[in-house]
Formats: C-alpha cells, structure tokens, sequence
C-alpha cells in the first residue's frame, strides 16, 4: 500500500496550477532549510522550471549560497519530493524593488 506522502506530489502535480502550488512548497522549504534568520535576509526567491533564483542585499550571505548551493539543492529535492527537481540554484547580490516601484 502507498503512504499518503509518497503519493500526494504525483496528484498534485496533474493539478491546475501544480506549477504554482510547487513554486509555494519550494520557497516555504527553501526557508526552513536555511532557517529564518537567513531566509529573512533573501528579499526574492524565485522559481523558474527547475531554477531557484534567490536576491539578497548580503554580499557574504550570497557567497555562502553559492557554496553550499550542491547541499542545499540536494536538501530542497529531499524534503519537496516534487516530480520535477531542482537543479540550479541563482544567487545575486542587490535590493529588489519595493512593489509599486517606490
């Protein structure tokens, strides 16, 4: 018998909208792997296909992405378990815009 776990990501994943729904779980998770003390510090965190794209104003934080970004990767895939992984993780230092473009 299937555990639940293994097999809501395959029924989500032929959802409306599963693009949208794994973008939500990627963020959430790639905040609980780096912990909100440092999530905090990345003002975007994106997901392109199977590409996160992460902004932070923090030129050291940015770094230690950049480093860790195998181990980080292997973590998000692990604790997702989406159908479609992660390969490629995007770090860039700067500000994102506040909306309305203030």
């Amino acid at each position: 018998m299937d555990r639940l776990g293994d097999l809501l990501p395959r029924v989500l994943a032929r959802q409306p909208r599963a693009g949208r729904v794994a973008e939500l779980r990627i963020r959430q998770t790639f905040r609980e792997v780096l912990g909100e003390g440092l999530a905090s510090a990345c003002e975007r965190i994106e997901v392109h296909g199977s590409t996160i794209s992460v902004t932070t104003g923090n030129p050291a934080l940015a770094h230690q992405l950049r480093l860790d970004a195998e181990v980080l990767l292997r973590r998000l895939n692990q604790e997702c378990r989406l159908p479609r992984r992660a390969r490629t993780l995007r770090v860039r230092v700067g500000r994102t815009a506040p909306p309305g473009g203030g």
